[in-house]
């Protein structure tokens, strides 16, 4: 008897973004998918399919208000930045880097080594 991993369903979240609303559940990428998109320089068609083999499902309506389909037919009627918003969100939830600390975020208190006197050596220590 093997071990079957527990493919794990993500759901992304784009609160503070230009995409905030947007719903969005993936399954993690594989490895394999990971490598292939290493390097891959604007190849449209394979960011689409690899996007679309996530894509569990999203709340994304289109200008009628119809739900749009979870599909490659359906993602290609998206706005590119969406598209590789949604791409870049599953490749960080799947490789499990978390998000930079804010900005705000303090630099803590000075070292006590900044703060130590230091003087030349004396000429008896120099030589």
């Amino acid at each position: 008897m093997g071990y079957r991993p527990k493919r794990k369903i993500y759901t992304l979240d784009f609160t503070g973004t230009d995409y905030e609303g947007l719903e969005v559940s993936v399954r993690g990428m594989t490895v394999g998918e990971e490598l292939e998109l290493d390097g891959v320089e604007m190849d449209g068609d394979l960011l689409v399919k690899t996007l679309v083999k996530r894509l569990v499902s999203w709340n994304v309506e289109d200008d009628a208000g119809q739900p749009v389909p979870a599909t490659y037919e359906g993602v290609c009627t998206q706005d590119v930045p969406m598209v590789l918003a949604i791409l870049n969100a599953v490749r960080t939830a799947s490789s499990g880097v978390s998000d930079p600390l804010p900005q705000s975020s303090p630099s803590g208190e000075p070292s006590e080594v900044a703060s130590i006197p230091m003087a030349p050596l004396s000429e008896s220590l120099a030589s």
